[in-house]
């Protein structure tokens, strides 16, 4: 059981870092959550079998990048909108050539 569960813990503490480092960087916050979870799981088991807990502390330094890595994006990075003119104007052209479509199609 610990071992499967350090293997998950490891599994999910690196998608959450490469989450984190990506334009998903919003979604990272799962993973890391799960990953924070799972490490609490581990110390109570190691502090129950008296077992080594050193794998223990990469998977929460692993997460808590991820964590950091997610808040910084989040605070510091800046969603610009571009010109929205330009995108509406291309959507009403392409209704009208798709309504001239449309009137110019024979139905028998």
């Amino acid at each position: 059981m610990r071992k499967f569960l350090i293997v998950l813990g490891f599994i999910v503490s690196i998608l959450a870092v490469v989450l984190s480092v990506t334009p998903l960087y919003k979604v990272s916050a799962g993973p890391a959550v799960l990953a924070l979870l799972i490490g609490f799981v581990l110390i109570y088991l190691s502090k129950k079998q008296n077992a080594s807990k050193k794998v223990i502390q990469y998977i929460f330094l692993l997460t808590i990048i991820s964590l950091t890595v997610t808040t910084y994006k989040a605070i510091f990075e800046k969603t610009e909108l571009g010109d929205t003119q330009e995108i509406e104007e291309l959507e009403k052209k392409s209704e009208e050539e798709a309504i001239e479509e449309l009137n110019d199609l024979e139905i028998d």
